[in-house]
């Protein structure tokens, strides 16, 4: 891994060399009070000293809805093509170790076994350049779940300020290194240095390897429906994870023509797993809720990013408007005796 520095003065410069190669460039951009991933066009409209976003930038690779396929029919004939997902080469500018851990996760999701096309093209058009956390917030637990704020592992360029206004600069890919040897004369060459003095202090919250099994133990543990009582399965959660692969397909349109769209869904929600027969094997709401921990913590692996599919990011825990803390429920259960 190749070292370097780059003077906050010059990354106006940096972000200007990676949009005169024609590139979109997503990143971190203030609107009122909170922070969302959008497309930019100038370094001024990038706000990068920020905690979290509201959302995170999962939409880049698997958007809210999407069409995966047009028909069309009349007497004769019956017409389907699939959509088609335009080439693009996007550098996403900004996001947090987390969410980079969050985007491995559903690489490795959608391209298991059978692969998702679409995912499949949006990812080889995208290159993350990656700030590590230099601030959290009581809500962030990344540490608890095997992460750091300056955890490198999926990102291509990762950037870390220092306290002598250089951002020091840990080279990861070849795409990361493609970016800094265009804008070669805004380095400076670096020895390895230790970040951790510059890096947040997120405290470990939960010890997670005993836990997970304890979670499996007490799989009919009635602390299941204490802690659900709050849940209103409004979805924010969900909607609001970088993780979360859960999704609806509808058809859209009448008898001559229409498209096939998939679109976001969540196991919290009462729909979900409804059967056409009227059965629904998650009827009440703490089975809802166990679904979501059970997945985010046990049945879902990722030897990529060393956690399952939960990366401590907190947003479930900023949104939820009954003030649920999935924190807390895993302290709690590692209480249980």
């Amino acid at each position: 891994m190749k070292t370097k520095l780059l003077n906050r003065e010059k990354i106006s410069s940096f972000f200007d060399s990676i949009r005169g190669k024609g590139k979109i460039i997503i990143a971190t951009r203030r609107m009122g009070n909170k922070i969302y991933f959008s497309m930019v066009d100038s370094w001024d409209q990038v706000d990068s000293d920020y905690i979290q976003s509201t959302l995170s930038v999962k939409a880049a690779l698997f958007p809210r809805w999407e069409s995966l396929l047009k028909f069309s029919a009349n007497r004769e004939l019956i017409q389907v093509s699939a959509a088609e997902i335009p080439d693009k080469e996007i550098v996403i500018f900004g996001l947090h170790p987390c969410d980079v851990s969050a985007f491995a996760y559903l690489t490795n999701f959608f391209m298991d076994s059978i692969p998702d096309t679409n995912v499949q093209k949006r990812r080889a058009g995208i290159t993350l350049i990656t700030l590590s956390c230099k601030e959290g917030d009581d809500a962030c637990f990344c540490t608890s779940v095997g992460l750091g704020p300056g955890h490198v592992q999926g990102s291509d360029l990762v950037l870390t300020e220092i306290n002598d206004g250089n951002f020091y600069t840990e080279i990861i890919t070849p795409r990361g290194e493609e970016l800094v040897t265009q804008a070669k004369d805004l380095f400076q060459d670096s020895a390895v240095i230790d970040k951790t003095p510059f890096l947040a202090e997120i405290p470990l919250k939960f010890d997670l390897p005993p836990l997970k099994e304890k979670l499996i133990q007490n799989y009919n543990n009635p602390e299941w429906i204490r802690q659900s009582f709050p849940c209103l399965g409004c979805g924010a959660c969900a909607f609001v994870c970088p993780t979360c692969t859960c999704f609806d397909i509808q058809d859209d349109g009448n008898a001559q023509s229409g498209e096939r769209l998939r679109c976001w869904d969540s196991c919290g929600l009462s729909l979900f797993t409804l059967h056409a027969s009227g059965h629904n094997p998650r009827p009440v709401q703490s089975y809802r809720w166990r679904q979501r921990i059970m997945h985010k913590f046990v049945y879902a692996e990722n030897d990529d990013n060393g956690s399952g599919s939960c990366v401590g990011c907190g947003r479930c825990i900023r949104v939820c408007p009954a003030q649920m803390s999935i924190v807390e429920h895993m302290q709690n259960f590692a209480e249980v005796k």
